[in-house]
């Protein structure tokens, strides 16, 4: 055998080891289901009332029309659970609050991911930031201990509200990824990140690498960027500044990235699949088989966008040989998926 031929045939063992290794890793069929928990607080008028209502309703549709989130993986609370009968589960308050994230505890495996999305208004009052819901209102630290019991689930906080940004650094830890509306809690006007986030969600316009998904890191970029723009094109004074934390050191970053460290958690936190993958799900309905494959092909997916994430923190040979590994792997497994009657 020649030296090519032994290089070839070494190589092929590698990718083959690679391949066979990421399938042993990869989480089983029922793994990273995601959950949504849709708080949506007190109005105080009817426009707002309209505003919210909307901005939650577009959320929730993209969640599971869109993004092929589970309808009952989607908790709805609000201010009137009339406002949606069927969709909204109960009123929005500090107790039912707490008891959602319990439910969620219950069903969700550990590997599964929880995005909280606070949509209202949010007060600031003795140095202390608020979310307003019926009754008392929702404290950062009200919230943490709620979240506590997620552990060690991956579990993405977006508040929206206003005075939003004192909810970062008590909110932030360990698999965690807080996005706030404002960066501290004396930005106190009524805000707009809701609007554009809920935007990002239903549109492909966040879909920055094309590939077919919108991370929290995209859809935060998408809702941030439009909110400025809003603020330029009204001519008005920007009164909110939309932060993003996930590295857990308690500080938020207006523009998230390599630099900054803040992001990496986000770019790999899909809130569902893409269009196409949810077709595809749909389609292999029956068959266990092939639902598991396209499982670990999301796996592999999973692990390039990752790697994309971190590259301006490797070297560059090391980083593009590992990228051709997984890329290799991921060929080959969509291959597989079609040999097996998928991605017709």
């Amino acid at each position: 055998m020649t030296t090519v031929r032994r290089r070839r045939a070494a190589w092929t063992l590698l990718l083959l080891a690679g391949s066979a290794l990421t399938l042993a890793l990869a989480p089983p069929l029922d793994a990273q289901q995601t959950h949504v928990l849709l708080v949506v607080g007190l109005s105080g008028e009817a426009t707002y009332k309209d505003r919210f209502q909307g901005w939650a309703t577009s959320v929730r549709e993209a969640a599971v029309t869109r993004l092929g989130v589970p309808e009952a993986n989607v908790i709805w609370l609000a201010e009137d659970p009339a406002a949606a009968p069927g969709k909204i589960k109960d009123r929005a308050s500090v107790a039912t609050v707490r008891a959602a994230v319990s439910e969620i505890a219950r069903r969700a495996s550990e590997t599964d991911r929880i995005v909280v999305v606070l949509i209202g208004h949010g007060t600031y009052s003795n140095g202390q930031a608020l979310f307003n819901l019926v009754g008392p209102d929702l404290t950062p630290t009200d919230l943490d201990l709620m979240l506590d019991e997620l552990a060690p689930r991956r579990v993405a906080v977006i508040n929206t509200a206003s005075a939003s940004g004192d909810f970062v650094a008590p909110l932030s830890g360990p698999g965690r990824t807080v996005m706030t509306a404002t960066r501290s809690g004396r930005e106190i006007n009524e805000t707009w990140f809701a609007r554009y986030f809920a935007e990002a969600l239903a549109k492909d316009d966040a879909d920055t690498d094309k590939d077919g998904r919108i991370s929290l890191l995209e859809a935060f970029q998408y809702a941030r960027q439009e909110t400025a723009r809003y603020f330029t094109e009204n001519q008005l004074l920007p009164t909110e500044h939309a932060v993003l934390e996930d590295d857990g050191d308690g500080e938020g970053t207006m523009e998230p990235g390599p630099t900054t460290k803040d992001g990496l958690l986000a770019g790999t936190f899909f809130l569902g699949g893409s269009a196409a993958e949810v077709a595809a799900q749909a389609a292999a309905a029956g068959d266990p088989v092939l639902q598991k494959l396209l499982q670990e092909r999301a796996a592999l997916e999973e692990k390039i966008a990752a790697l994309r994430s971190r590259k301006a923190e490797i070297v560059p040979a090391a980083y593009e040989s590992e990228l051709e590994t997984l890329l290799v792997d991921l060929a080959l497994k969509s291959r597989e998926i079609r040999e097996h009657g998928g991605d017709k």
